[in-house]
């Protein structure tokens, strides 16, 4: 194969797996968001017990027991907790990343910069919420 032929070869595979991947981040579902970002402090089943917790100088909270907790689903104080851009009265120190302004950064590499909105930020935070959601357990 002459180094055209790969170059272009390589170029075709580059743009195919990246085309893949900013249309898997178009749709990327709560759970899925959920599994990558939160599992490593909250574990896959939101009881708080994944593998970097115990690294943390307060546990992260059993999110199935949320709706138990507070009475009903705290939808607004989570979209608060998991953004992070505007902390919460309290909560200025935290060792929870702020993922409204990771999912604005990778919105804005992963499509250019055009599309990397604060409407995409706000959807995945919203299906975040919606699996933590699913979660709940009486």
């Amino acid at each position: 194969m002459s180094p055209i032929n790969f170059q272009f070869a390589i170029a075709i595979i580059l743009f195919a797996a990246g085309q893949a991947h900013a249309d898997d981040n178009a749709g990327v579902s709560g759970e899925k968001d959920f599994n990558m970002y939160c599992a490593e402090c909250h574990a896959e089943d939101g009881k708080g017990e994944g593998p970097k917790a115990f690294g943390l100088s307060v546990k992260p909270p059993d999110l199935t027991q949320l709706t138990a907790r507070y009475g009903e689903f705290p939808a607004e104080k989570l979209a608060r907790m998991i953004d992070g851009r505007e902390p919460a009265p309290g909560h200025e120190e935290r060792e929870m990343p702020l993922w409204g302004k990771w999912f604005k950064l990778e919105a804005a590499e992963e499509l250019g910069g055009a599309e990397g909105d604060e409407a995409s930020v706000q959807r995945r935070v919203r299906n975040v919420i919606e699996h933590i959601e699913s979660l709940q357990q009486q």
